[in-house]
């Protein structure tokens, strides 16, 4: 009982401090956005606009306290977090680049203070770099996005369909006949749904409702009805469905069959799954558009999750080709830059072509119409050795690890037009004598 609680304090801790650091930099965004409109181009002022009204509307106790603390801890937090990145990279840029530290700290306040980057995003955005400043305001950040205009347009389309339940993703999929990686079993509060065993061969195992590869566990065959984890501990598969059980009193979990990378991308991985994160959105007539694709890779010694948060590089990938360009990391540490090999095999990336990219495309834009209740999806896709597969469905999508790879500011892009577009028609449908939300025509049912 006592290991179940702290759980879930460390879940909601985690959680406000999230909020916490993107209400604060709201502050200095929405100042700006009030006094000094201009500095911002227009995609970016309707989706700041959303962010404000989100923001001064909380909606319990918690995000009241929320707000207070980040009013309260603002000056301080920035300074702070300008002198640790600094700290940081500051010598690495300042011989790259020639912008000297002060130079670098300075950029800093001026940015927390302008436009509400906070200092990691200036070193992410490589903003040090020769005239790259003058495209700050361009960007766009998870708290606009993730915690400002994605909320509001769910809320204002009714978005239902189930992404961030992959259990529930899963059975929604396959009832649509959207080619995604099944679920063989699954446990709840001790209990297990699906299959009665478990097959022999590699698995993967994940929270149902989890986020950013936290909590996901590779278990490999290892013959005789063992199944081994990656740092060695061995169990049957009566035991592990046992351990399954028993973890899922905290949170539930499910259990897939280990997909693996196609032949011709298995050089770009240290043996973890290659995953692309595409972004897919509505256009003006409601059909779906791909917006962006990035490629990432596992290093080092993470061989379970390929995520870019985790310590894993990314590289664009382009549209029409599917060819990739050099690959990066979160870019939070300077130090690595851009490179063209992936650092543990040493195969090539800059200019390698993905492998099925046109069934890539027609996977994703089949997703995105069985899922048009929401305006924007962040899908993450595995190429596997006959088809590519969904993996999963992201309704509030990151672009910062989007954004770096393809060294391009979203705000003053498509993305931010079709955002702007969307969060336009959701104001005029509020301001609609009937007073009722707006939803398109062709939503989906919703599951039950």
């Amino acid at each position: 009982m006592f290991a179940h609680q702290s759980w879930w304090i460390r879940q909601a801790a985690r959680k406000h401090a999230d909020a916490i650091v993107w209400r604060g930099a709201a502050l200095a965004l929405m100042v700006n956005l009030l006094l000094f409109p201009r500095r911002f181009p227009p995609a970016s002022r309707a989706i700041g606009r959303a962010y404000t009204r989100r923001f001064w509307h909380p909606r319990n106790a918690g995000e009241c306290v929320d707000i207070l603390i980040a009013i309260l801890v603002w000056p301080a937090g920035v300074l702070f977090c300008a002198l640790w990145f600094t700290r940081r990279n500051g010598a690495v840029v300042a011989r790259r680049f020639g912008r000297s530290v002060l130079a670098q700290l300075a950029d800093q306040a001026r940015l927390a203070v302008t436009s509400g980057l906070l200092p990691p995003w200036y070193y992410i955005f490589e903003l040090y770099r020769p005239g790259a400043m003058d495209r700050a305001h361009c960007y766009l950040t998870r708290g606009q996005t993730k915690y400002g205009a994605y909320r509001v347009l769910a809320e204002a389309r009714g978005s239902s369909s189930p992404l961030g339940d992959k259990h529930a993703f899963a059975h929604y999929c396959a009832e649509r006949q959207v080619d995604a990686l099944p679920v063989l079993l699954a446990t709840y509060d001790g209990a297990v749904t699906g299959a009665a065993g478990l097959p022999e061969t590699d698995l993967f195992v994940k929270p149902v409702r989890g986020r950013g590869g936290r909590g996901a566990e590779r278990w490999d065959y290892a013959g005789g009805g063992d199944y081994r984890r990656l740092d060695g501990w061995k169990l049957t598969g009566a035991a592990l469905i046992d351990r399954l059980r028993d973890m899922s009193r905290r949170q539930p979990y499910l259990v897939q069959e280990r997909a693996h990378n196609h032949p011709a991308m298995r050089d770009l991985s240290n043996g973890a799954l290659n995953t692309i994160r595409i972004i897919t959105c509505l256009d003006e007539q409601e059909r779906p558009e791909i917006i962006a694709a990035v490629l990432r890779m596992a290093v080092g010694d993470n061989a379970t999750v390929d995520n870019v948060h985790a310590g894993g590089l990314a590289a664009s990938v382009d549209l029409m080709e599917g060819r990739l360009s050099p690959a990066t990391d979160m870019g939070v540490d300077a130090k690595l830059g851009w490179i063209d090999r992936h650092p543990d095999t040493g195969a090539s990336i800059a200019g390698r072509v993905l492998p099925m990219w046109s069934e890539v495309r027609d996977l994703v834009l089949t997703a995105q119409a069985a899922f048009g209740d929401w305006a924007v999806i962040g899908w993450d896709v595995a190429i596997m050795a006959d088809r590519p597969r969904l993996v999963e469905g992201n309704s509030g999508p990151d672009i910062d690890l989007v954004q770096r790879p393809l060294r391009v500011p979203f705000g003053d892009a498509r993305f931010g037009a079709l955002l702007a577009f969307h969060l336009g028609r959701c104001e005029q449908a509020v301001r609609a004598p009937s007073g009722r939300s707006w939803a398109p025509a062709s939503v989906p049912a919703r599951y039950p």
